[in-house]
């Protein structure tokens, strides 16, 4: 009864844990930065991440973009005319908010760089580079441009080419960002860096699976393995040599067949079959039991039938309750 008790107390000590970790994820996986401003004239960026997407390789932004000091009118209109540039590999990458203007925010959605088929141990990494400019008047000719030549290319595919071109009428402005990102299944980091040479703004999110999704596949993964090797005991012991026959190993192995898909697909966010967590518990916990099943199916074949002293054959008496009552 002692040993019953403190089970059943690790039991609910370990459900409530759980709960309170629950409620209170949300503080450990979302991301906060917030930059101080660099001068009295500035553009303000909030970046709000509004979702990742491991098999599309992409994670989508929301851009707010709101001029400060003598750049605005108010909070939502600015005093110049105002370009921003960005890495955004689904839609434009060049947007203008003209003087006095509303400025609408700005989806955007940019690489993501991982392999989810390391699922749940999945890491990714993801740059949003801006560029905020405004306009000026042309140089005049003669005199030569002293913009930057052509920059050096990204080193990660689809970020953001800066060219002497896109500067020969504007002037780039100082940025502040702050990014926010909250999305339940994955747990955010990120830096802010300014590129002085590229003459860019950089942030670099990396994102992983919450450590709720890594504890809940563990879970799924060990209770799958835990039914399969359970079965493949079963089976072993009913067609060991002298031992009575009984089919429900076999009914439990099929059931188990249907079972084991479905509870893989409980695994939050899981991707297709063939991720790193498949290999460890999935695959094989389904090979135990097919072969658990055939190995059960072909005892039950090549059975030897019980026979009467008459020599007549009489069912076993693990497989026919019925008729050993009656006797």
């Amino acid at each position: 009864m002692t040993v019953r008790a403190l089970i059943l107390l690790g039991i609910a000590t370990m459900y409530f844990i759980s709960l309170w970790f629950s409620q209170t994820e949300e503080s450990r996986r979302a991301l906060a930065l917030t930059e101080a401003a660099s001068a009295d004239d500035y553009v303000q960026l909030d970046i709000r991440i509004t979702g990742i997407d491991p098999v599309k390789a992409l994670l989508y932004e929301r851009i707010r973009l709101s001029p400060r000091g003598t750049l605005a009118i108010d909070r939502n209109r600015p005093a110049e005319d105002l370009t921003l540039l960005l890495n955004s590999v689904a839609g434009q990458q060049t947007i203008h908010f003209a003087k006095g203007e509303r400025i609408e925010p700005v989806d955007a959605a940019v690489n993501l760089v991982g392999d989810n088929n390391k699922y749940p141990l999945d890491i990714y990494r993801a740059d949003l580079d801006v560029l905020v400019s405004k306009k000026v008047a042309r140089a005049p000719l003669g005199v030569p441009f002293v913009g930057p030549e052509p920059l050096v290319d990204p080193t990660e595919p689809g970020g953001l080419v800066v060219g002497a071109g896109d500067l020969e009428q504007s002037v780039p402005l100082p940025v502040r960002e702050r990014v926010d990102a909250s999305i339940p299944q994955f747990k955010f980091k990120g830096t802010v860096t300014h590129d002085d040479v590229k003459k860019l703004t950089q942030t670099h999110i990396a994102a992983r699976r919450a450590n709720s999704v890594i504890f809940s596949s563990v879970v799924i993964m060990v209770t799958m393995m835990g039914l399969a090797v359970s079965i493949t005991a079963m089976a072993i012991k009913a067609t060991r040599p002298g031992a009575q026959f009984d089919l429900l190993p076999l009914s439990l192995s099929i059931s188990l067949i249907f079972g084991l898909p479905a509870l893989r697909n409980t695994q939050p966010g899981v991707p297709g079959v063939g991720v790193l967590g498949d290999y460890v518990s999935f695959i094989w916990a389904s090979l135990l039991v097919s072969l658990s099943a055939i190995a059960l199916a072909w005892a039950w074949i090549f059975k030897t039938p019980q026979r009467t002293s008459d020599g007549k054959t009489r069912p076993d008496t693990e497989s026919a309750p019925e008729i050993r009552d009656r006797n």
